[in-house]
């Protein structure tokens, strides 16, 4: 083999290289694929992070109204909300959490 020939393969290898390298970046299973694996992981994680205090908040909730611990004030509070009761001689005031 000649130096044409040393050539022809040292250009095969430099494009191996390169396809091999934009791959390893752009492809599949590159780095641009797992950065946005890790965006998508981080999102689904504070998802289940806010799931699970909303899960709390209902099973607090759902506690509140169980007989064995049933809580008067609260059922009275959820009554009147619920059915938009009141006496005539009563303000009632409603606050956004």
């Amino acid at each position: 083999m000649g130096k044409q020939g040393s050539a022809i393969v040292s250009i095969g290898l430099g494009a191996a290289i390169l396809y091999l390298g934009a791959h390893a970046v752009t492809g599949h299973q590159g780095l641009l694929a797992y950065v946005d694996l890790q965006a998508q992981e981080h999102a689904l994680e504070q998802r289940v992070e806010a799931l699970e205090a909303e899960r709390a908040a209902l099973e607090a909730r759902a506690a509140r109204m169980r007989p064995e611990t049933l809580d008067l004030d609260y059922l009275d509070e959820r009554a009147r909300l619920t059915l938009a009761a009141g006496d005539r001689e009563e303000l009632v005031f409603t606050l956004d959490r």
